[in-house]
């Protein structure tokens, strides 16, 4: 089954820039590892549900340019729009992607994949990718979840959970069916509502993929006081029918919004 949002991708030119970015933000950033066959090396930033940033950089383009996800991210990183894509958590890969062919939707399991953390620890998980490339891919852990998302309770991320993700589409209409193929469910006026957060299409005239990522907190006010107290340049945004929405100015590339929870 598909469980919900696993973490959004953004890609960095400077991953240890990028992690003092965040942590300027609030929130706990944890060095995550590298992946070896593929020249990348990653970062993550956990929220209270177990969602996550991945912040990701490429250490080796010759090699990352083999391999269609280290495409994705050189191609994020030559766009003013660094949110190079998502995943989707599966508790069952192989089941869910048999149930995404029934419905029609071309998808194919990955390899396992795999990383190493700084402590040595081997961590592992198996992928699904659906055909087109602007839908999100599948994936189960198959070393234990905590050990690829350790739980975070500091910072900004053990008061915040993952809202939704906005995402654009030029041709709205058939990404529409082919989410519905996907997750197996219909949107209500453009949402398709998940265990973990959701997905909120619209139609876009200025690129397809992920625009936006909300996260939710009890009291945005707080968090205004605090990084006005200590010079975080943000501001105030009105979003479907939200009151006071942050807008962090510096995010290395990536729109990213914390939103009251109502």
């Amino acid at each position: 089954m598909i469980v919900g949002l696993d973490h959004l991708l953004i890609a960095v030119e400077d991953l240890p820039k990028a992690m003092e970015l965040y942590r300027r933000l609030g929130f706990q950033v944890l060095v995550g590892g590298e992946h070896p066959t593929v020249g990348t090396h990653n970062a993550l930033v956990s929220f209270s549900d177990g969602c996550y940033l991945e912040l990701i950089g490429v250490k080796k383009p010759e090699l990352a340019q083999q391999f269609p996800f280290g495409q994705q991210v050189l191609e994020a990183l030559a766009k003013p729009n660094r949110l190079a894509g998502y995943a989707l958590e599966s508790d069952d890969v192989t089941g869910d992607v048999q149930a995404v062919r029934d419905r029609g939707l071309t998808i194919a399991k990955a390899p396992p994949g795999g990383r190493v953390r700084p402590d040595g620890q081997q961590v592992s998980w198996r992928t699904a990718h659906p055909e087109n490339p602007r839908l999100p891919f599948l994936i189960q852990d198959l070393t234990p979840r905590q050990l690829r998302v350790p739980p975070t309770s500091e910072g900004l991320g053990g008061a915040t959970r993952i809202g939704w993700v906005e995402v654009g589409a030029s041709d709205f209409q058939p990404t529409i069916t082919s989410f519905m193929q996907l997750l197996g469910e219909r949107p209500v006026e453009g949402k398709f509502s998940l265990q973990r957060g959701a997905i909120h299409l619209s139609q876009s005239f200025s690129g397809d993929g992920v625009q936006m990522v909300a996260l939710l907190t009890q009291d945005v006010a707080s968090l205004a006081r605090d990084w006005e107290t200590r010079g975080v340049p943000f501001y105030d945004e009105v979003i479907r029918g939200i009151g006071r929405v942050l807008v962090p100015r510096d995010t290395g590339g990536a729109r990213l919004s914390v939103c009251q929870i109502r």
